[in-house]
């Protein structure tokens, strides 16, 4: 879970507890000075129960505050690209004005889909479901990869680099993607924080038999009051000294890389030796040893980082719009799987009995609940012309009641979307060894 002050975390739970104790308690009995029994121990139940109230309602307000805050986050780009869209379509702007409308598009787009990203996983991690594709990873290529778009943001503030990386701190069990997710964030963090001119420092070591990221930077530094809870989910004072409602931000990219952490088995720690000092994030991940050949008794098996095999394994994918099939094609096919792709349930009809796929992978929000509509037809059909053909249903929505409705549908698998490449082809690649 993420780091949610514990009275924060339980007040719900708490309050229950203490209301059942009063009901389950009925009316008191007097004793023979006629007075009651229970009442210092009821008296204690309501004085816990009105803490566990107060402690709910603030974090109510929080929870409000948190969600006020996401959508002006999210209405911010969008009202940028929407304003430049309407520009575009008086066809008046002249080549140049065109080339900057369309640069600004893409980047407010590409910093709504990190919005959108991080409140996906703020919500997975707080339901729970965040999974992890771990193997052996290479910790100099994870940072050398996260490394490459900080350097090109970097460059635009004229800021200096100094990067160090030990190939002996490299070999970890963990999730190759995951980790540059935390590395990227420890960055991004520092080049936004660091004024013009300055020194960001990054250092990959081996200390005390595991591996430590260290990224500093000439910040503002962050004030000592702030360190215990800056990787709390809930709005709080943000690094550096800023509040996330004040500049139409989440704050929930270092919770969400300290949650990352934990699930490695590492830590994400911060420090600051006060204003105008600059801050310093450590991510420790304990090391793979030469002599470990499988992952962690407590963790499930790994998968190859390059992806499973799919040669021979015939995938038809249905989707609306068609870019989104398109780049699920292009991925499974990297992979060696043969696709076929469906813009309507019809459609999918027909490349069924066409195509004779080994799986079939459905995007549910095509409009209409045209994939539930395709999945009851496929399971109608007999088992020779395609009818027992496993299923994998990709929805924005994660919910228990939308898992069990995909399953009930005749779906083998149900994945929440934004689904990785590699989560994908494992997924396809383990239905379709079933189907063979």
């Amino acid at each position: 879970m993420f780091r949610v002050p514990a009275p924060r975390r339980y007040a719900g739970l708490e309050a229950t507890k203490a209301m059942r104790r009063l009901e389950e308690a009925g009316p008191a009995v007097s004793n023979e000075r006629g007075k009651s029994g229970r009442e210092p121990e009821n008296r204690r139940d309501v004085l816990r129960l009105e803490q566990a109230l107060a402690e709910a309602e603030r974090a109510c307000r929080a929870r409000d505050e948190m969600l006020s805050t996401a959508a002006h986050a999210l209405r911010t780009p969008l009202t940028a690209i929407l304003g430049w869209v309407n520009l575009l379509r008086t066809g008046e702007l002249d080549a140049a004005t065109s080339a900057r409308a369309v640069e600004t598009i893409e980047r407010n787009a590409r910093r709504q889909a990190e919005i959108i990203a991080d409140l996906i996983d703020a919500a997975r991690i707080l339901s729970g479901r965040l999974r992890l594709i771990r193997g052996r990873v290479d910790l100099v290529r994870v940072v050398e990869a996260a490394l490459g778009p900080a350097r090109a943001a970097a460059e635009a503030k004229d800021l200096r680099w100094h990067a160090a990386l030990d190939p002996a701190a490299a070999p970890v069990w963990g999730d190759p993607d995951r980790l540059q997710q935390v590395v990227t964030i420890l960055l991004s963090n520092a080049v936004k924080f660091t004024p013009a001119g300055g020194r960001i420092e990054v250092r990959l070591e081996r200390v005390d038999g595991g591996a430590e990221v260290r990224v500093r930077d000439e910040g503002a530094g962050i004030p000592a009051p702030a360190l215990p809870r800056l990787f709390d989910c809930l709005p709080q004072v943000q690094p550096h000294g800023e509040s996330a409602g004040s500049r139409g931000q989440l704050g929930l990219r270092l919770p969400i890389a300290w949650h990352l952490a934990e699930l490695h088995g590492g830590t994400l720690t911060a420090a600051s030796e006060g204003a105008g000092r600059g801050a310093t994030f450590t991510l420790r991940l304990p090391l793979r040893l030469a002599g470990d050949t499988e992952a962690p008794a407590d963790e499930p098996a790994s998968v190859p980082l390059t992806g499973p095999r799919l040669e021979g394994v015939r995938v038809l994918l249905v989707s609306d719009p068609v870019p989104s099939g398109d780049e699920m094609a292009g991925s499974l096919g990297g992979c060696g799987a043969v696709t076929a792709t469906a813009e309507s349930a019809e459609e999918a009809m027909r490349e069924l009995a066409g195509f004779a796929p080994d799986v079939i992978v459905v995007d549910l929000e095509m409009s209409g609940e045209q994939g539930y509509r395709f999945i009851e037809q496929v399971r109608d059909l007999a088992v020779e012309q395609g009818g027992r053909t496993p299923a994998v249903a990709l929805t924005a929505y994660g919910r228990a009641q939308d898992r069990l409705r995909t399953l009930r549908a005749g779906f083998q698998i149900h994945v929440s979307k934004p689904v990785r490449p590699l989560e994908l082809a494992t997924v396809v690649a383990s239905l379709g060894s079933r189907s063979g």
